[in-house]
C-alpha cells in the first residue's frame, strides 16, 4: 500500500510539472503558492464574455474592434558610441577608425544596410590646478585635460537575424551602447483599409444575424458610427519580471539560508486576441507593431413620430382694427 501511494503521489507532481512548463516562468511564482491549487485544476474556470452589441428600446449599438499585426519593413538600431582623448585631434582620430571599421564590416556582410553618424556633442574636460601667489591665497583654476565626443551610430537593415551579426561587429569596436530599436512600417495606409474593410464584412453579417433575430430590417434605420486607430511598437509592449527560483527544502531550524539574489529580464507581451472580434495576421512569432481598430455604430430602432424631412409650420393670423392697432387673431 506504501509503494502504491508513494507512485500516485509521483505521477501526481509530474503531471502537474507537465501542465505547467507551457505556460513560462513568469507565472512560476503564482503556481507555488501550495498544493491546494492541484484539486481544483480540472474545474472549468469562469470567463466574463466581452459584450460587442446591446440595445434598447429606441437604440442599437455595436461594436467591433480590430488588430493588425505588421512586420517591421524596417528597423533601426542607435548605438551611443563615447570616445576621449587628450586633444581634439586625438579624439577625432580614434572615433574615425572606429566608425570606418565598423561601416567596412557591416557593408562587407549586407551592402543594403544603411549607416548614419549623428555627432551628440564635443566638448573638453577640465581639471583644477592650484596657482600661488606672493600676496594672494591658493586659486583654484580650471585647465583642459582632455577631450570627449560623443556620436550616435544609426544602422537601418530589413532582416531582424542581422541585428546579432551588427552587435558582433560594433563589439569589435568597443561599442556596446544599443540605446533603442525603432521598428519601422510604411504600409499603414494599406492596413487602415485592409482594417475598415474587414470590419465592414464583420458589421454587415452581424446585421444580417441582428435582423433575423429581432425580425426588423435594421438595414434601413438610421445610424451613427465613430471609428478610431491606435499603434502600438513593439518596445512599448516589452514587461519585466524576476526569475523565480526557490528550492523546496526543510532545513534545520539553526541552520543560515542565503538568498540568491533573482535575475530580472523581459518579455515581449503583445495585445491578445481574446478582446477583439478579429485579428489579421495572428500567426507572427517575431515582435510586431499592432495596429488597432475600433468600430462602433448606434442604430435608431424607434422612427420618429413625423417622417422624416416633415417641414412644421406655425402660421399666426393678426387683424388691424380701424384705430390701426394689430391684435392677434385666435383660430
Amino acid at each position: 500500500m506504501k509503494t502504491k501511494h508513494f507512485l500516485l503521489g509521483a505521477f501526481a507532481l509530474v503531471g502537474s510539472s507537465l501542465l505547467a512548463q507551457h505556460s513560462g516562468n513568469v507565472n512560476t511564482k503564482e503556481a507555488a503558492s501550495g498544493n491546494y491549487n492541484y484539486q481544483n485544476q480540472y474545474q472549468n474556470p469562469t470567463v466574463n464574455t466581452i459584450t460587442t452589441s446591446y440595445s434598447s428600446d429606441t437604440e442599437m449599438v455595436i461594436q467591433i474592434k480590430g488588430i493588425y499585426n505588421e512586420k517591421a519593413t524596417s528597423q533601426r538600431a542607435v548605438f551611443s558610441i563615447l570616445q576621449v582623448g587628450k586633444t581634439a585631434e586625438e579624439v577625432t582620430l580614434l572615433m574615425d577608425e572606429r566608425m570606418e571599421q565598423v561601416m567596412k564590416d557591416i557593408k562587407a556582410f549586407n551592402p543594403e544596410i544603411e549607416v548614419v553618424i549623428d555627432l551628440i556633442s564635443f566638448i573638453p574636460s577640465y581639471d583644477y590646478e592650484v596657482q600661488k601667489k606672493l600676496f594672494n591665497p591658493k586659486t583654484y583654476n580650471e585647465k583642459p585635460s582632455g577631450f570627449e565626443l560623443k556620436k550616435n551610430l544609426i544602422i537601418k537593415y530589413k532582416n531582424t537575424n542581422d541585428l546579432n551579426k551588427i552587435m558582433s561587429i560594433c563589439a569589435k569596436q568597443e561599442i556596446y551602447d544599443l540605446a533603442k530599436v525603432d521598428y519601422v512600417t510604411t504600409n499603414l495606409d494599406h492596413i487602415r483599409d485592409v482594417l475598415q474593410m474587414k470590419a465592414s464584412e464583420e458589421y454587415k453579417q452581424m446585421l444580417t444575424n441582428y435582423s433575423a433575430i429581432m425580425n426588423m430590417d435594421l438595414f434601413k434605420k438610421e445610424k451613427t458610427l465613430v471609428e478610431g486607430y491606435a499603434t502600438t511598437y513593439p518596445m512599448e509592449s516589452y514587461k519585466s519580471y524576476s526569475a523565480y527560483s526557490q528550492a523546496a527544502i526543510n532545513f534545520a531550524p539553526d541552520s543560515q539560508v542565503n538568498q540568491i539574489k533573482k535575475n530580472t529580464t523581459q518579455f515581449y507581451d503583445a495585445a491578445l486576441a481574446k478582446s477583439h472580434t478579429f485579428v489579421v495576421n495572428a500567426d507572427i512569432t517575431e515582435p510586431t507593431i499592432q495596429i488597432f481598430y475600433d468600430l462602433t455604430i448606434r442604430i435608431k430602432l424607434r422612427e420618429d413620430q413625423l417622417p422624416k424631412n416633415t417641414i412644421i409650420r406655425n402660421n399666426r393670423y393678426y387683424i388691424i382694427t380701424a384705430a390701426g392697432d394689430i391684435k392677434p387673431l385666435a383660430l
